[in-house]
């Protein structure tokens, strides 16, 4: 009897370990558990873009020990491009990198990185302008664009990245090193904004898609592209165009969100970092990632053969009174645009005095 009792204790002790241990492993997978968002991309897996987005997630896994995690989407997969800030709005997607001019008819004020040369030599300061989160005027552009896509979208705007140069791309040995130039010439141009900076230069704006540009070139279609830099090498349009003029007339911009409910699902630990490793990387990838592709682009251009026509100073200066035409028209869309462009240009004599 006696001996019964001891060992029905020593079971007791044994299963009392078991679950202690077993009760303890629950507790640290609920420590470490991961949480997993749809993130649908516009771009391809060979777009620059898409490798730039390699590193964010890279850096989302070390700031999160691995507890956030994306199931990715390249190429609209999910849902058609146009459609895909609905699809982030609707919870169908968690998160969206995509090019805010594609929605601009939803939210006009987030295509303001568009505007023709808002980021002329002045990269890093309009992305510090745009990104700056400490409220009040410093931020009130920022806050501006975050507001806006939280009203109108139900989304978080993370940040932007400002990606390649937007220049023209000249048919076979066509040279366009003056704004006269551009006159009448049928000019390829993607619709939003760049067909109104097309217009603008008295040139016949044609829209088709991308996959539609190098048959055209082939067939003259089109006597340039205002497009931008590295679809001479990506696109293989060096093989029918052979110059590019600069300085860029704009410079396209990406954008990254997150669905509203999607973000206040998650902890508060890993929101903050989430929020902070896409301001971290946005600012590398508009400073640093963008600026040594376009570099490696321009060199690999030149060895193919390729001409980089710069316009003087004087043809620049022309073209920007051209385009205030377009700033004019983007400031008409909403009172949010119009306050937007009123903080750019006070902030751009600020730059230009330094």
């Amino acid at each position: 009897m006696i001996l019964r009792q001891s060992t029905v204790k020593k079971f007791s002790i044994i299963v009392f370990i078991f679950l202690f241990s077993a009760g303890s492993g629950i507790f640290d997978q609920a420590q470490s558990k991961t949480y997993k968002l749809r993130f649908q991309m516009a771009w391809h897996t060979q777009h620059p873009q898409y490798k730039a987005y390699k590193e964010f997630t890279r850096m989302v896994k070390e700031a999160t020990d691995g507890q956030l995690k994306f199931i990715v989407f390249p190429a609209s997969q999910l849902i058609g491009r146009n459609e895909a800030l609905d699809g982030l709005k609707n919870g169908t997607i968690d998160m969206l990198a995509s090019c805010g001019a594609y929605y601009h008819g939803m939210v006009p004020e987030g295509d303001v990185d568009w505007l023709p040369y808002v980021s002329l030599n002045q990269r890093e300061n309009f992305w510090e302008l745009m990104n700056c989160r400490e409220g009040g005027e410093k931020g009130e552009l920022h806050d501006i664009i975050y507001d806006s896509y939280l009203k109108k979208a139900n989304s978080v705007w993370l940040t932007n990245v400002i990606c390649g140069s937007s220049g023209i791309i000249g048919r076979g040995e066509n040279r366009y090193d003056t704004i006269e130039s551009l006159k009448n010439i049928k000019l390829r141009a993607a619709g939003g904004v760049s067909t109104r900076v097309a217009k603008a230069w008295g040139a016949c704006p044609v829209t088709m898609a991308t996959g539609e540009i190098y048959p055209a070139l082939q067939r003259g279609t089109v006597d340039a592209l205002l497009f931008y830099a590295y679809g001479l090498k990506d696109y293989k349009f060096f093989e029918v165009a052979k110059t590019f003029t600069r300085p860029p007339v704009f410079t396209w911009a990406d954008d990254l969100w997150i669905n509203k409910n999607s973000m206040e699902k998650l902890p508060k630990d890993l929101q903050t970092a989430l929020i902070e490793t896409a301001h971290k990387w946005g600012k590398w990838a508009s400073c640093e990632y963008w600026l040594a592709y376009e570099a490696e682009n321009e060199k690999w251009c030149l060895e193919k053969g390729v001409t980089f026509v710069d316009l003087d100073q004087e043809n620049i200066e022309k073209s920007k009174e051209m385009m205030e035409e377009v700033w004019e028209w983007y400031a008409s869309e909403s009172d949010g645009c119009r306050r937007m462009v009123e903080i750019i240009r006070e902030q751009k004599k600020n730059w230009e005095k330094k």
